[in-house]
């Protein structure tokens, strides 16, 4: 049991400006709340609430 846990790098920055150019490209791909509604699947409820706060 001595293997080593790799370090979470969750909410790191880019490193590198090819890190940027492919967090753009995933970016791109991201499906707002409407396509994800069509797509029978639950949007995130945080920003939905946000959202209806905001219309108000």
């Amino acid at each position: 049991m001595n293997e080593k846990v790799p370090a979470i790098e969750n909410g790191t920055m880019a490193r590198n400006f090819k890190e940027v150019q492919e967090l753009g490209k995933q970016m791109e791909n991201l499906r707002d709340g409407g396509e994800l509604v069509e797509d029978e699947r639950i949007p995130d409820p945080i920003q939905t609430d946000v959202l209806q706060k905001k219309e108000k």
